[in-house]
């Protein structure tokens, strides 16, 4: 187990409640060994500049390339059939390097536009998703967020890669059971946690055409089976799947 404890005058009155525990522990469960807790302090840093020293640009899916603004784009970046997305992440989730975020980009690139001309991303973290679909020449693409502070990442970058006007921003409510909007779209994107995924079923139906698609991502392979089953049930059949160091996509479409 791993704790991360601010150091401030509570620290001794919380490691001494510990190791009180750990005492009583011991006590009753004298056949088992129990190591002492190990501290460390951690000196804090400036995490966003040294996460920035490490990214280089990359392409993340075939046709597209992500590089941080602070970055020139490679000449490989800039060949005909290659999009750019410049991104600054902040503090929100989706930088295209994750495997959960390059799935769904793969399932994008063959859907938009010829099979999805509208296209909703749900939890939209830095719009990267919805940037795509936009570039990609998707005539509707709505980007929606719990996160304050993520939506405001994303109205950066949107305006970083010159895509306003073309990605609508809403902010969503953490029990969403409501329409946020009262359109229907050929296509939903959910880069979620599957508890997430699996409560959102019924939310994320209401907004699918008859026919629609739904690529959703951020699934542990042993969740994968539950989570297309719930939405089996609620009338989606298994499109695609892709799985990739520890994770899982599926692309679903509504009957």
């Amino acid at each position: 187990m791993t704790a991360f404890l601010p150091n401030d005058q509570e620290l001794n009155f919380k490691l001494s409640s510990l190791n009180a525990c750990l005492d009583e522990l011991r006590r009753r469960f004298p056949e088992q060994s129990l190591s002492q807790p190990k501290l460390q302090t951690i000196v804090d840093r400036d995490w966003l500049n040294q996460w920035r020293e490490t990214i280089v640009p990359e392409k993340v899916s075939r046709k597209f390339w992500v590089v941080p603004e602070w970055l020139k784009a490679p000449p490989a970046a800039m060949k005909p059939g290659s999009l750019v997305i410049r991104m600054e992440p902040g503090l929100a989730f989706g930088t295209g390097y994750h495997p959960t975020t390059r799935f769904c980009l793969e399932f994008i690139e063959k859907l938009v536009p010829e099979k999805a001309g509208s296209v909703l991303d749900y939890g939209t973290g830095t719009a990267i998703l919805a940037m795509a679909a936009a570039m990609l020449g998707a005539e509707k693409v709505v980007a929606v967020d719990i996160d304050p502070l993520s939506l405001r990442v994303a109205e950066e970058n949107i305006s970083r890669n010159n895509l306003q006007g073309k990605i609508q921003l809403l902010l969503g409510g953490r029990e969403t059971y409501c329409r946020l909007t009262s359109f229907n779209f050929d296509l939903v994107t959910a880069n979620l946690f599957a508890n997430e995924l699996t409560r959102l079923c019924g939310y994320i139906k209401k907004h699918l055409k008859p026919g629609g698609y739904l690529v959703m991502s951020g699934i542990l392979p042993d969740q994968a089976k539950s989570v297309r089953k719930i939405y089996r049930h609620a009338g989606f059949k298994l499109a695609g799947k892709k799985e990739r160091k520890g994770w899982v996509a599926l692309m679903m479409r509504k009957a």
